[in-house]
């Protein structure tokens, strides 16, 4: 891979704060409001990233964001709610499937709603984020 194709690759400062703001629970108009930009400009932006990382859903593209390391992961910490494996399992479909719903084993909205509402997670980007923070989702391997 040449310098310019990894440049390429690489995540510009205003699309690493607009995932960033995603992944805190923000939806399409409050991050572009944090942004000072128009939701549509936001959503120019996310269309790069998925042209960097690949399409899926927003929290599909985060959790390859932080796993391909071009955003940094959150600050490890604990949390003192246990998940069942069945949880843990719709939470690595939310972050692994491009789009979970539909997937084989049958992850449904119902069960992606039930695992924010435990986690207390404001959208799917924060649900994986809190994944990642926690230690329930699979970060990057090693170097």
């Amino acid at each position: 891979m040449s310098q310019a194709d990894a440049q390429c690759d690489q995540l510009r400062p205003i699309e690493v704060l607009t995932l960033t703001y995603l992944a805190n629970g923000l939806d399409t108009v409050a991050a572009a409001f944090k942004l000072g930009i128009k939701p549509e400009a936001l959503m120019s932006r996310l269309r790069e990233v998925r042209r960097k990382v690949g399409d899926g859903s927003r929290a599909y593209v985060l959790h390859r964001c932080y796993i391909e390391r071009l955003l940094a992961l959150p600050v490890p910490d604990e949390t003192s709610v246990l998940f069942t494996p069945e949880e843990r399992r719709v939470w690595t479909v939310v972050a692994t499937y491009p789009t979970p719903v539909g997937v084989p084993g049958g992850a449904t909205r119902a069960a992606i709603r039930a695992l924010m509402d435990k986690a207390e997670a404001k959208s799917e980007p924060h649900l994986v984020k809190l994944g990642h923070q926690w230690g329930l989702l699979p970060g990057p391997k090693p170097r």
